[in-house]
């Protein structure tokens, strides 16, 4: 090309070479694609103010990045719902006891709030709970690779877990109330916008490390909606699987751990409080075949042990006998 000899070259024509091509780029495959020649001090210049304003960065190497170009937001003057959302968590209906963690948390549109629990303590449970009692709230969406079988059909285990949850009525108008996708894997891809987006559970094993990702692309997704993801947690661990990166993105962190025979909830991270909320626990029941929750109350830790479990006895150390070695207690028992 004869006019991209030394003479011929300015800043403008090399921006606009590197606007049509890849993001990241190298100089010899930039030259050699526009004929460029190797000694021209006039493109060398060009690279280097295109960096000093920032067009692009450098990477190391004779290689580089065009920098994106991002819009400013208009934050002023717009018609974005500044309130709280009346979303609601689940409860007891045969005993009328509830965690109450409305009274203490506030939830907005595009909020993530994620349960990280131990196998077989009530994490789908839980979920479902909060499915159904938002259902009014706005469209709802229940993903999982658990809740159908090989034929697409549902579980018999899922089916008596509806029917068991008589407080909800799944069904209006002979149409469902929410959506059930059997998503086991690329689950952002199927977020369904302005919804409640239960997700039960998230699974990435020998890729944990990709969790963080998968999170903030599940919520930048959701819009105006909710994400509910459920991911595991081995016991007695403060994060789930992937450790501190799947609390960056949620809004609301809950853990879900053995109590007992029951099983105790924890509020880690809360970016909307209304008071003290991370690190308030209540214990519950599982009833009716996994369905249902009973006998919610909520705990402190044991102040004749002060949370360790076991107390001194001379040399040796005993288990609690406020405690029963559970660390927690009902909070309107002293001692």
């Amino acid at each position: 090309m004869k006019d991209n000899t030394p003479e011929k070259i300015t800043q403008e024509k090399v921006w606009g070479f590197i606007q049509l091509g890849d993001e990241d780029f190298d100089l010899e495959g930039l030259r050699a694609r526009y004929q460029i020649d190797a000694e021209s001090s006039a493109f060398y210049t060009a690279i280097s103010r295109l960096v000093t304003e920032r067009k692009i960065k450098r990477l190391g190497r004779g290689k580089y990045r065009r920098v994106k170009y991002v819009e400013p937001v208009k934050w002023w003057g717009t018609n974005t719902n500044e309130e709280p959302i009346n979303f609601r968590f689940p409860r007891s209906y045969d005993d009328d006891t509830e965690f109450g963690i409305e009274d203490c948390v506030e939830v907005f549109e595009g909020d993530m709030i994620l349960i990280a629990g131990t196998s077989n303590y009530g994490k789908t449970t839980l979920a479902l709970n909060i499915l159904g009692e938002n259902l009014g709230l706005m469209p709802s969406v229940l993903m999982g690779s658990e809740y159908t079988a090989s034929d697409g059909k549902i579980t018999p285990k899922f089916k008596r877990r509806m029917n068991r949850m008589k407080w909800v009525n799944w069904i209006e108008d002979g149409q469902p109330r929410f959506n059930l996708y059997p998503v086991g894997s690329d689950y952002e891809d199927y977020i369904q916008p302005d919804s409640i987006n239960v997700i039960d559970w998230i699974s990435l094993p020998g890729e944990y490390y990709l969790i963080d990702n998968v999170l903030k692309q599940i919520k930048d997704r959701v819009g105006k909606g909710v994400c509910v993801p459920v991911i595991q947690k081995n016991e007695g661990l403060k994060f789930g699987e992937g450790g501190e990166r799947t609390e960056r993105y949620a809004d609301i962190y809950i853990t879900v751990d053995p109590y007992g025979s029951d099983s105790m909830i924890t509020l880690g991270k809360v970016k909307a409080p209304k008071g003290k909320a991370t690190g308030r626990m209540w214990r519950f029941s599982i009833v009716d075949y996994g369905a249902n929750l009973h006998d919610i109350y909520e705990l402190v830790k044991c102040n004749k042990c002060w949370g360790k479990g076991y107390v001194k006895s001379g040399n040796n150390s005993i288990r609690c006998d406020g405690c029963q070695g559970r660390k927690f207690v009902d909070k309107d028992i002293d001692f």
